[in-house]
């Protein structure tokens, strides 16, 4: 025999509700804060902003590279600040790292003599360039530089750069000293045109092309 309880009516007053009995703080209402969403993303927005920067920044710096002044002496023993003083409207600057370059610089030779015989606002220069030395040992160098060009008319388009090679391959953007390095600047030492190693065909025309429209 099976006997059942009786069954209390429920009170309606004493039924707690879920809300009574859940903490306060999760009675609120959740809002997202702007603040801490940015903070939480701000390494992604300036990670986004660097990548976008970046290559325009490149862009800019490349532009920029100029001929760094410099004041030396020709081997005619003539004064001379780069870039003001170069004596063309447009100069072509064969620049030689090594005694060894000079092979190479030669082949550029015939093409700058041709611009220069039959453009009046062009002329080129030989830059040696090589690490600052003390007063003996750039005379020694110098010297030599006559006795080995031969052709005293040769001389004045010589200018030996008593330089910081690391900073002046820098100024430059040139990558390295292993090849000589042709550049037609203006006389405010703005780079127009550029080449490195001995000439070919296709820098020859590139040069003719770039030294006749200036």
């Amino acid at each position: 025999m099976i006997i059942h309880s009786p069954v209390e009516p429920m009170d309606p007053h004493n039924v707690a509700s879920a809300s009574d009995t859940m903490p306060p703080d999760l009675l609120k209402p959740r809002t997202i804060s702007w603040n801490l969403c940015l903070r939480e993303r701000k390494p992604l927005l300036i990670f986004l902003l660097l990548c976008c920067l970046l290559p325009s920044a490149g862009i800019a710096q490349q532009k920029q590279a100029a001929f760094p002044p410099v004041t030396s002496y020709s081997l005619d023993k003539q004064k001379v600040s780069l870039p003001s003083e170069l004596e063309g409207q447009t100069d072509l600057l064969l620049i030689s790292f090594k005694p060894e370059h000079q092979q190479d610089i030669n082949s550029w030779l015939p093409a700058a003599q041709a611009l220069q015989h039959t453009n009046f606002q062009f002329r080129y220069y030989q830059l040696p360039v090589a690490e600052r030395e003390n007063f003996i040992f750039r005379w020694w160098e110098t010297s030599s530089m006559r006795s080995d060009q031969t052709d005293p008319s040769t001389w004045h388009w010589t200018i030996p750069l008593w330089v910081d090679r690391r900073k002046f391959l820098e100024d430059l953007t040139i990558p390295n000293e292993k090849q000589v390095v042709a550049l037609l600047v203006d006389r405010q030492g703005r780079i127009l045109w550029r080449a490195s190693g001995p000439m070919t065909a296709d820098s020859r025309a590139s040069l003719m092309t770039t030294a006749g429209a200036h």
